[in-house]
């Protein structure tokens, strides 16, 4: 981190904290969002070094973080974990990421909320945020409680309709994939 961006604020007793002003910035303070990554020909490279989690492919962790940096940024035929000795996922077991990153980027709002939709506890932006929070063992119950809490207008009706299909045809897909008929 360069001096730039970096401020040591003291505090009372002597006691300092350290901000980071380029983080507070891109609004992700404490998010773990910040794995680094990018895309090396076909492969998607995750960052694995400052991972509080060792790089286990198999573990939730590690799963949850190469279906959600793949749903940012795109497909790849091929997903490296970059460590001090690097793990390439590809195959059958890279093809299941990209298809449930598919899921997972299909699955957001294609609308700007704006509004009272942006404060809706229905909204399908916070909806899915429930359901992805717990994957890879998703909370298809949290997601459907969320979506009780409905407006009345039509517009509404219409947005939990359709976010309430999407979740049933996600639960769905996710089912096939362990199944294996995807």
């Amino acid at each position: 981190m360069t001096a730039a961006y970096r401020l040591i604020i003291s505090v009372k007793r002597n006691t300092y904290m350290d901000l980071d002003f380029k983080q507070i910035l891109k609004g992700s303070m404490g998010k773990e969002n910040m794995v680094e990554h990018h895309f090396e020909g076909d492969a998607l490279i995750i960052g694995c070094l400052d991972c509080d989690y060792a790089p286990e492919p198999a573990s939730k962790e590690c799963f949850k973080c190469m279906v959600d940096r793949m749903s940012e940024s795109g497909g790849a035929k091929r997903i490296v974990l970059r460590t001090g000795r690097d793990l390439e996922i590809s195959g059958p077991s890279g093809q299941i990421i990209r298809n449930i990153s598919s899921i997972k980027r299909c699955s957001g709002s294609v609308t700007r909320n704006k509004g009272r939709c942006r404060r809706c506890h229905s909204s399908r932006n916070i909806v899915m945020e429930i359901l992805w929070e717990s994957f890879p063992f998703p909370n298809y119950s949290a997601a459907r409680a969320a979506l009780e809490d409905s407006g009345s207008d039509e517009e509404c009706v219409r947005c939990i309709a359709s976010t309430q299909r999407t979740v049933s045809q996600i639960e769905s897909d996710l089912e096939d994939i362990r199944k294996g008929r995807s």
